[in-house]
């Protein structure tokens, strides 16, 4: 009765099993494409992973995702997977941290693109508070303190009072600073984020190491 009991068992855990190694075939598959800069073929691979059902509320396969819609320029998207990311989960603090800031990194892309001077100003502002929110974290974060004063720096730009001129009052324009600043400051962003573009990404543990290398890089940004 015991060797039937123990048959049954693993017979029942077979399908399991094979769910779990087809998960892992593509989770190792999706991280290979994002390494390799494929980040149309590793999102298409990380909507899979993220829409089977144990992983719905999984905030590492949100947060997969909207890395590699963020290294495709899809700022709006991106930025609401990783909003997604950022729900308090005790056992993925550390991923809710690196959401954070990438969302903030996001909104800051997403303002940069604007012409808007209005939106723009908002979604500096939500991105200084996405900043703001891992410097309470970890007050030592310095790519969270290189960041904070970028967006801060172009925001003060945004809301300096416009001098009217009495000659040509017409002139007055709502609009952003000079486009000089406006591409430094997008080009800056860009740099930071593709200095160690794998580093963005929430990588699964590899054998020998002790955890899991990911997150936001921390070199520079």
């Amino acid at each position: 009765m015991i060797l039937l009991h123990t048959l049954l068992l693993v017979f029942a855990l077979a399908p399991s099993m094979q769910e779990m190694l087809s998960e892992y075939r593509l989770q190792l598959k999706a991280n290979a494409l994002y390494e390799h800069r494929a980040y149309r073929g590793a999102e298409t691979a990380f909507r899979h992973i993220a829409a089977l059902p144990e992983q719905k509320s999984n905030a590492s396969a949100s947060f997969n995702l909207a890395c590699s819609l963020y290294m495709q320029g899809k700022y709006p998207e991106s930025a609401t997977l990783f909003a997604l990311s950022t729900k308090p989960d005790s056992k993925q603090s550390e991923v809710r941290v690196k959401a954070i800031f990438n969302e903030g990194n996001a909104l800051a892309m997403i303002a940069v693109g604007s012409n808007r001077k209005t939106e723009k100003q908002i979604l500096f502002r939500q991105s200084l508070h996405r900043f703001k929110t891992v410097l309470l974290t970890d007050p030592g974060d310095n790519d969270a303190k290189i960041n904070f004063e970028i967006v801060r720096r172009y925001l003060d730009e945004l809301e300096k009072p416009e001098q009217a001129s009495s000659s040509k009052p017409e002139k007055q324009h709502a609009t952003p600073p000079p486009s000089d600043l406006s591409q430094d400051t997008a080009e800056r962003l860009l740099k930071n984020a593709q200095q160690d573009e794998s580093a963005l990404m929430q990588r699964i543990p590899r054998k020998g190491n002790a955890a899991a290398r990911g997150g936001k890089n921390n070199q520079d940004w």
